[in-house]
């Protein structure tokens, strides 16, 4: 049995021979009053030295990476060899240091018309995926971590106050193109003791947006769950994208979630080969709590078109 999530996981792993073999990061960022949501996202191949990735911001005034607010995800970067783990430095001037090992990050960066400077801080332990047939990462170890940002960043010009929940992902392992199936990647914060996070994949390519859970959990009044079953659907769509989602699940305690999602802002985004995601700042309400986070919907490329066609 693979061993769980640890301190020693702060470090960049020894890879293996699968050429998509990557290590990846990510922050989420946003200002809901506002309507404004973005990513610090970055990939690293220690075999190679070369990494990738970078911020981006977006509100309802852009849906495209060429529209929105910002964005300055690389593919390619000068290599930089061997890393530091605990202070990542990209070509592109993203910096993550890391505080506290699994539990405290500063992330900075200054290019291009946008100025970060902020602090993530947990409010809970890593929380470890275990993948399963139907994932484009086979092999690889991930974890997600509820948390909070705080500080600002600077967007044309303007100086943003940021303080609100946020989720963290990490993972090693291959990055394969493309998807085998459409899923979603939804989560949501109401506090340190409400929230609750759900990977999920759809049951055949006929209907997308019916996804059944495959992986996450629930935190009720501070005690965690496995979940173990749900569903998660579309309500309605707007150009592709989702415009109003539920979610119905039940953790191992048998505790049923049904949450309703009301999205503010989207991104299509195709940051990674082959498969297209439709990255949203979500208005989540469930058992009488209110929290912010996402839904992340992806598809393969070939199912995307008919999706958006259809709507």
């Amino acid at each position: 049995m693979t061993a769980a999530v640890g301190i020693e996981d702060e470090g960049f792993h020894a890879a293996g021979d699968d050429p998509h073999w990557l290590e990846s990061a990510w922050f989420h960022l946003a200002v809901p009053e506002r309507d404004l949501i973005g990513f610090v996202y970055f990939f690293h191949d220690v075999r190679t030295g070369t990494a990738g990735g970078g911020p981006a911001v977006w509100d309802p005034s852009g849906a495209e990476v060429y529209d929105c607010r910002f964005y300055d995800w690389r593919w390619l970067q000068p290599p930089t060899g061997p890393l530091d783990a605990s202070d990542v430095q990209l070509p592109s001037g993203l910096r993550q240091r890391v505080l506290e090992p699994m539990a405290a990050y500063r992330i900075t960066y200054d290019a291009l018309g946008l100025e970060l400077d902020l602090e993530w801080r947990s409010i809970m332990a890593p929380h470890e995926i275990r993948y399963r047939s139907a994932s484009t990462m086979i092999g690889a170890r991930h974890f997600d971590q509820p948390g909070r940002l705080t500080g600002s960043i600077v967007l044309d010009g303007e100086r943003v106050p940021v303080d609100g929940f946020s989720l963290r992902d990490r993972s090693w392992g291959p990055h394969r193109p493309g998807a085998a199936r459409s899923g979603d990647y939804l989560w949501a914060i109401a506090d340190e003791r409400e929230h609750w996070h759900a990977i999920t994949a759809a049951r055949s390519s006929e209907h997308p947006g019916l996804d059944e859970v495959v992986n996450g959990y629930l935190v009720r009044d501070g005690e965690l769950g496995e979940l173990v079953t749900g569903e998660r659907r579309v309500v309605e769509r707007r150009a592709g994208a989702p415009v109003r989602v539920e979610l119905d699940a039940e953790d191992e305690h048998g505790r049923a979630l049904h949450a309703r999602g009301e999205v503010r802002s989207v991104l299509r985004w195709l940051g990674w080969p082959g498969r297209l995601t439709f990255w949203t700042l979500t208005d989540w309400r469930w058992d009488g709590h209110q929290g912010w986070g996402e839904d992340q919907e992806f598809f393969p490329r070939d199912l995307a078109g008919a999706v958006i066609r259809a709507t």
